[in-house]
């Protein structure tokens, strides 16, 4: 017995359901596809480093004037005219103190400096570094003969160091351990005690 007009009727009707369903099937499959593509081509790709942390190493430090980092780099010349550049005294720490011939607190404190000096000296490299664009080379003599400043003292005629280290206020001291990186950064006079204390940690970085 033949089918009726309805039977076809409903037949053609799954039909076009089915295919409807087919259709839809394929483009749910191609937008997951789609989508799958775009995450991976916006995820940023691992570097080196990440895969040293990954792997549970500590990545190297980045470069800023902030305990915790690598002290930017820089040269400059003492008085005597001599370059001396951060970067070649890795291997021992590093004390650099930010100060002006006419900054009273930079008077109180350099005195308790060269004894330091006297102390500390042999194991550690001892920098002063003027802020010439606000002082005089004649005040920064003056200033070294005054308190028989031992250590070299550079001069920073741009104002590039002091940039670069974010000194607003002096003195202000960083110190550094042998591997570059700031241990702790000073604002402000430093009592005898809070050196000592400093110098002790630098000392037991080394």
């Amino acid at each position: 017995m033949g089918k009726t007009a309805r039977e076809k009727e409903e037949e053609v009707k799954d039909e076009d359901f089915m295919k409807r369903q087919r259709n839809l099937s394929i483009l749910a499959i191609l937008v997951l596809v789609a989508l799958v593509g775009y995450i991976f081509a916006v995820r940023p790709q691992s570097s080196a480093q990440d895969a040293v942390t990954a792997a549970g190493q500590a990545p190297p430090p980045s470069v800023a004037p902030i305990a915790g980092h690598v002290a930017p780099d820089f040269t400059l010349t003492d008085l005597q005219g001599r370059s001396v550049t951060l970067s070649s005294l890795r291997g021992r720490p590093v004390f650099i103190n930010f100060f002006a011939s006419w900054c009273p607190p930079c008077k109180t404190e350099t005195p308790d400096l060269v004894s330091l000096y006297q102390r500390y000296g042999k194991h550690v490299r001892f920098i002063g570094v003027d802020m010439t664009p606000g002082d005089t080379l004649a005040g920064v003599h003056y200033y070294v003969k005054a308190f028989g400043v031992p250590y070299p003292v550079l001069l920073d005629r741009t104002g590039a160091v002091e940039t670069a280290y974010g000194v607003i206020d002096i003195p202000t001291s960083f110190f550094i351990n042998s591997s570059g990186v700031i241990m702790s950064r000073i604002v402000g006079l430093m009592s005898p005690a809070m050196m000592h204390a400093r110098f002790a940690k630098l000392l037991s970085s080394h």
